[in-house]
């Protein structure tokens, strides 16, 4: 099983450690030093770094007579660098929905969802000029790994990662629950000039000065779709 966190290859001593108790539960340092063919005490420093990430623990184990042994065993935190399919899951639910014959129970859900996000992100962006609630909205993407630069000329902000992207791949109504969340946190009319499932380089969004202040709108019916 491969890892999905870049701090580990595949073949590092690391991964080879996290995926061996993966499959096994767990595993004595004597087990990981036959599993790498390395010392004990390489072993205990590889260790001791995935204990500081939070990502095993240990606890004694008692087997037959004599002393208890210390096992090494998976926290829940490391089930989070393993392969997950969330984006297969999603589509395959949007997809069931359209085929029978639930269109509009799809859209509710996608304003659901947007309206949801909209309320978390206005919390944190607060209030002030469209630069500073732009500021602070590019700041808070960032620390949810989504870089993204504000436009100062434009007046907009252009994300260079989509959080959705095997989603939008088949279904664009995706952008469009984007670009009404960001309606609502900013008030302001938003058109969305280009995007990653495009083939741009980024989603790239851009008040409307023309508009007026709106609250989060429903998405086209006949966009919730497979493309």
């Amino acid at each position: 099983m491969t890892l999905t966190n870049s701090t580990y290859n595949a073949e590092s001593p690391p991964s080879k450690i996290l995926a061996y108790l993966q499959r096994n539960s767990d595993a004595t340092v004597r087990d990981l030093e036959v599993l790498l063919g390395i010392s004990t005490t390489a072993v205990r420093e590889h260790l001791t770094h995935l204990e500081a990430r939070g990502l095993i623990g240990t606890r004694l184990v008692r087997k037959g007579p004599g002393r208890p042994r210390l096992v090494y065993s998976l926290l829940p935190r490391a089930q989070e660098l393993f392969p997950k399919e969330y984006g297969t899951l999603v589509i395959l639910l949007m997809r069931e929905l359209i085929i029978q014959g639930h269109p509009e129970q799809l859209q509710a859900l996608l304003n659901a969802i947007g309206a949801h996000l909209a309320a978390e992100y206005s919390i944190q962006i607060g209030t002030g000029s469209i630069e500073e609630r732009l500021n602070r909205l590019q700041a808070m993407l960032g620390e949810r790994g989504i870089p993204a630069d504000v436009d100062v000329e434009a007046v907009g902000l252009q994300m260079y990662a989509c959080p959705y992207h095997a989603v939008a791949q088949e279904y664009p109504v995706i952008c469009d629950m984007e670009r009404g969340m960001l309606q609502q946190v900013l008030g302001e009319t938003i058109q969305l000039e280009g995007s990653i499932r495009e083939g741009q380089r980024s989603c790239h969004f851009v008040i409307n000065r023309s508009g007026s202040p709106v609250a989060l709108e429903p998405m086209h019916t006949n966009r919730v779709s497979s493309s």
